[in-house]
């Protein structure tokens, strides 16, 4: 019989694109599956253009999300909606779900329809939500961890979603009708062709957008060598940031032609603009990925909340400005007074950058201020970023390339081609010191655990017995945590553990006691896993200092 795979991915548009890899690994790890996508109807357009899919099922789930907020309709009455949709799904018998939205509406879909292997969330007996894929449960994870995190989503989808292989690139087709269009929109009316590059200078988080004074500025500056056009895209809540950004062009003495798309174009008309585009410079936003879907380079500006470790363009061909702050990126929960971030991208770099992308210039010199990445793809299939100028933290990147191998092993079981680290962490011995403080108090909470395990089984329950073993616990949790959260040698061991010691939706007693079980096993198995690797390089020769990693500019 030919496997049936369900995707339900009903948050945002650049997630979409961001599937590019697991589509692909799945028609490898199944030649004949058909996959189906569970997608709101408002990127049901550019589901269209993705290539693997069987049938795209669409449903207007943010007018369902905003009739529950409003109490527009009884909850039973949504949930019968809802429910009644779903029916058709439910009778396919999927043999995967994969549920790329990690919410507790998608979990309790997944759960709904059914299928024998569901990774991503699900719903649990009690209405809770479970994830038990390894890759998925990082994904959860990565918002504590992501000084340190190294992998892109669309990987993280592809090996949780299906398994590692080889590298897959983003892909999205633009139909013809819509290449024909493009072409008139930015045709001149002399009938001769120009070049064009893209400009995203809104998002749809404030938060994650440049400021429009720099775009212009830096635009202007551009145009002094370039003698194409400026294509500004966007939504049509964008329009009073595109027309600060094109009047600053203007004042600075910009001299390029521009076509302004901003809220005039479908989805599919968007794609093919930036088809014809040579760079798009933008903000972390959907249309990036389009840009990397159709093979356009992509300058990403990455500030605020942005990370581009996790959301970055994906695949080789393109360029990540971020600035040079310990805060940045600052966290999803934090609210900024400052945004100095969007001070310390210097206009005359990402200039010489967007030069550089078109050819007419050799990359700049570093610096202070800034850190230039450029995109590409590992010794694993992976998708990467390489510094090329600018510096990071010593102990974040050695950190950040320990559980990048480590990680990888774990959750594939395979070995990493990666090449092994020749020098210690800058911080060894408070990682080992650390360790060693967690390994006895570790092995203390797996001995009371196994013995709640054996007492849950006795009859009449031994209740006194169990809770006393129980506040020992959490006390030695306690101390575990606080010598956990010291160094980036162990941070990443406990936000895992937590994670999975709360994931406890389990029916009876027993299964809840020996779930614990489990879980403290398994985080003294990770600890001396971890301890193992960070002692095997400690006897490398040490690094000259703890001063920052840097880079000079790279021709």
């Amino acid at each position: 019989m030919t496997p049936q795979v369900l995707i339900i991915n009903i948050t945002r548009m650049g997630d979409l694109v961001q599937m590019g890899a697991l589509l692909s690994r799945l028609r490898d790890e199944w030649p004949e599956v058909a996959v189906d996508l569970v997608v709101d109807r408002q990127f049901a357009p550019i589901a269209s253009m993705l290539n693997g899919l069987r049938d795209i099922i669409s449903y207007d789930f943010h007018a369902l999300i905003e009739e529950s907020r409003v109490c527009a309709k009884d909850t039973v009455e949504l949930y019968r909606e809802v429910g009644s949709w779903a029916n058709g799904l439910h009778e396919r018998r999927y043999d995967r779900i994969i549920n790329l939205t990690f919410n507790r509406p998608s979990a309790l879909l997944a759960g709904y329809v059914g299928a024998p292997d569901i990774r991503g969330a699900r719903s649990a007996w009690d209405g809770g939500t479970v994830i038990d894929d390894p890759w998925m449960t990082y994904f959860t994870d990565i918002h504590q961890i992501r000084r340190i995190n190294r992998f892109n989503l669309v990987d993280v989808y592809a090996m949780g979603g299906s398994r590692p292989g080889s590298f897959a690139p983003l892909h999205v087709t633009v139909p013809v009708e819509s290449t024909d269009w493009a072409r008139r929109f930015l045709s001149t009316p002399d009938g001769v062709e120009s070049k064009w590059i893209g400009v995203q200078a809104g998002a749809s988080d404030v938060m994650k957008a440049w400021r429009p004074q720099h775009f212009g500025l830096t635009l202007a500056r551009f145009s002094k060598h370039w003698d194409g056009g400026i294509l500004f895209i966007g939504s049509p809540s964008e329009q009073d940031t595109i027309a600060h950004v094109i009047r600053t062009y203007r004042e600075a003495g910009g001299r390029g032609a521009i076509k302004n798309a901003v809220g005039q174009t479908t989805l599919v008309q968007l794609v093919a603009l930036l088809a014809d585009c040579r760079l798009l410079l933008t903000n972390d936003t959907g249309p990036m990925h389009l840009a990397v879907g159709v093979r356009t380079s992509v300058i990403d500006l990455s500030v605020g909340h942005v990370d581009f470790q996790e959301t970055g363009p994906y695949g080789p061909g393109h360029w990540v400005l971020q600035p040079d702050l310990e805060c940045a990126p600052c966290g999803f929960d934090q609210v900024c007074s400052h945004q100095a971030c969007k001070e310390r991208l210097p206009i005359d770099a990402v200039a010489d950058v967007m030069q550089h992308v078109v050819g007419q210039r050799p990359l700049p010199l570093a610096v202070p201020g800034y850190r230039l990445y450029r995109s590409g793809v590992d010794a694993d299939e992976l998708g990467t970023f390489e510094l090329v100028s600018g510096r990071e933290d010593p102990i974040e990147a050695w950190y950040a390339a320990f559980w990048r191998r480590l990680w990888y092993e774990s959750f594939t079981g395979r070995p990493s081609r990666l090449g092994t680290l020749n020098s210690p962490a800058p911080d060894t011995g408070a990682g080992l010191a650390s360790m060693q403080t967690m390994m006895p108090l570790l092995d203390s909470l797996c001995r009371r655990a196994d013995h709640i395990v054996r007492l849950i089984e006795q009859t009449p329950l031994p209740v006194q017995a169990i809770q006393a073993l129980q506040r020992a616990q959490a006390e030695e949790r306690r101390k575990v945590v606080q010598a956990c959260t010291a160094t980036w040698a162990t941070k990443p061991l406990i936000t895992s553990a937590l994670r999975l010691l709360h994931q406890d939706n389990l029916q009876g007693l027993e299964q809840m006691a020996r779930h614990h079980a489990a879980a403290y096993h398994r985080w003294r198995h990770e600890t001396k896993s971890a301890a193992s690797y960070l002692a095997s390089v400690r006897e490398a020769p040490a690094p000259r200092s703890n001063t920052p990693v840097s880079y000079g500019g790279i021709n």
